[in-house]
């Protein structure tokens, strides 16, 4: 596992997401009623950016087909989506948000 430093806290407003790319791989930071998420930005069921979709109930819609995925597991909670996406723990220090990640997924 690697921690990788991200974004400022304040560049992450209330329910909007903002990506980050590590490794060729983006990740969207999601900021929902002031909690940080990581996850995936790659919806599971088709190419479509999650940081794009509309996110509440602790959950992102994608955008394309509205597929929706738990912020806090990955679950895909409804169709047409079935497979999980992957989370990733996220830390806060000195005003920054780190993600943590393990480099053989």
């Amino acid at each position: 596992m690697v921690r990788v430093k991200t974004f400022s806290t304040t560049d992450v407003v209330q329910s909007t997401s903002k990506v980050f790319n590590f490794d060729q791989k983006d990740i969207a930071l999601i900021n929902y009623d002031g909690e940080f998420y990581a996850i995936d930005d790659l919806c599971s069921h088709a190419e479509a950016s999650l940081a794009e979709g509309e996110v509440y109930d602790c959950k992102v819609e994608c955008p394309l087909h509205g597929a929706e995925f738990d912020l806090n597991t990955g679950e895909a909670v409804t169709l047409p989506a079935t497979k999980p996406i992957r989370t990733y723990p996220v830390y806060i220090e000195d005003g920054h948000l780190y993600i943590e990640i393990d480099q053989d997924a």
